[in-house]
């Protein structure tokens, strides 16, 4: 059984919408990060394409998140499979699919956490993460593949100091697009990218995983703009976000969070692409 306790979502800027989603029901809780459009009109009519699958990623978890039965590995790849198939009928009444550049494409990170009765059962897509603490004071985090944070902070470093650029908070330089939109359309290109699209065969390629706590057990499903807390800048371990959570709440996690960035806001101590990401979690209580 899956209570929700908290939640936070945070825009990365004031001037853009918030491009995450999140919720939970009594079996099924879940994460979403639509990726940050990198193409300035989008091509949905929402306030951007990211924005837009994840929230039709997100309407298809609810929809799916009312029935009584616990999900299994085969239906809950099928339920993303059957998102992905319904989001990309729905963009082509907005374009074509295989007629656009692939960087424009829209894609998401996902983690979806299933109460399975027995044990919990994990699926994600890209790099939102889930911190995990139980009643026998066993530790866990899962999502994203490793080192993910790492290696994006390095990627951000190794371009900064190639570019002569001082600024490390980077993403919409020109050459900084170059170099991502180029990422973006190999993610959008190869059917095997673990990322939510509007490529069904992405569900095949999800990250699944069980994990059995001791209950009650406390977790936080969040988006990378809000496990950098852990993953990036090193102010939390695990245990100590989940510790956080429960008695600090995650209003004030999400305010130290913007304090990091906004002392580092040329990300010389922390690269990064963008000075603060959309930040999204959700704190719950599994028994």
């Amino acid at each position: 059984m899956i209570t929700v306790i908290d939640s936070i979502s945070l825009a990365g800027s004031r001037a853009k919408q918030n491009d995450d989603r999140a919720g939970a029901q009594a079996r099924l809780a879940w994460a979403i990060d639509g990726a940050t459009d990198l193409h300035d009109a989008p091509l949905t009519g929402a306030a951007s394409d990211a924005a837009w699958i994840a929230a039709a990623l997100d309407a298809a978890l609810v929809a799916h998140a009312g029935g009584a039965e616990a999900i299994r590995e085969p239906a809950l790849r099928a339920l993303i499979a059957s998102a992905s198939g319904a989001a990309r009928a729905a963009f082509t009444r907005f374009a074509d699919p295989g007629a656009i550049e692939p960087w424009k494409l829209p894609i998401a990170s996902a983690l979806v956490l299933a109460d399975a009765g027995e044990a919990l059962l994990g699926l994600d897509l890209g790099d939102c993460r889930l911190f995990l603490t139980d009643a026998a004071g066993a530790a866990h985090a899962f999502g994203g593949a490793d080192d993910a944070a790492g290696r994006e902070s390095q990627f951000a470093a190794d371009f900064a100091k190639s570019a002569n650029h001082a600024d490390g908070a980077l993403y919409r330089t020109p050459a900084a697009l170059d170099v991502l939109r180029d990422l973006r359309a190999k993610q959008n290109a190869h059917s095997r990218a673990a990322v939510f699209s509007l490529n069904p065969d992405c569900a095949a390629h999800a990250r699944v995983w069980t994990l059995a706590p001791t209950r009650p057990a406390y977790a936080l499903l969040c988006s990378d703009g809000f496990s950098a807390l852990v993953d990036r800048y090193g102010a939390y371990d695990a245990p100590g976000l989940i510790a956080a959570a429960r008695e600090q709440g995650l209003a004030m996690l999400g305010v130290e969070l913007r304090a990091i960035e906004t002392a580092d806001a040329t990300g010389a101590r922390h690269p990064r692409w963008k000075r603060s990401d959309d930040a999204t979690a959700l704190f719950i209580r599994i028994d």
